[in-house]
């Protein structure tokens, strides 16, 4: 709670600052209470698999890789040591925030793709995902690995 208390706060005075963006729709905002909200931000230049995404771990054993994908970032937050700075960037087409996350010197979003936990959005962290893949490192080691998320949700768009 204190992480991300303290993101949001970081975010709402970056985005105070004069010549900032404009939100365009209050789907970005979650009511928390009456005195409290919060707002859905994107890491910029990262897809990671949904929340309802299964991958093949084992010939025999398929797991939920949004869920190990989501697990990984709570992780790294939590245990690489420095402060945790959110830039604002940009605003996406579904209006969220867009953000480059770093904790100390660690940019999140390359360490995401880095690490295989994440596909490169475009070409942002291509050579990242290319050496990850290549090393078999998370998902990538996998035996059937994720299908790149935006073909997931094309698939499954309710």
């Amino acid at each position: 709670m204190k992480l991300f208390t303290l993101c949001l706060l970081l975010s709402i005075n970056t985005l105070a600052s004069p010549g900032d963006f404009t939100l365009n729709s209050e789907k970005t905002l979650y009511i928390v209470d009456g005195d409290s909200i919060s707002m859905q931000m994107r890491i910029q230049g990262i897809d990671t698999p949904e929340m309802r995404q299964k991958c093949r771990k084992t010939k025999f054993k398929t797991i939920n890789c949004g869920q190990l994908s989501k697990d990984y970032l709570k992780q790294s937050l939590k245990n690489i040591p420095g402060k945790l700075l959110i830039e604002p960037v940009g605003i996406d087409h579904y209006q969220r925030i867009l953000v480059k996350v770093y904790k100390g010197d660690t940019d999140i979003g390359k360490l995401m793709v880095e690490a295989g936990m994440a596909y490169s959005y475009k070409s942002t962290y291509q050579q990242e995902e290319d050496l990850a893949r290549a090393e078999k490192l998370g998902f990538w080691g996998f035996h059937t690995p994720p299908i790149q998320p935006y073909k997931w949700r094309k698939l499954n768009r309710r």
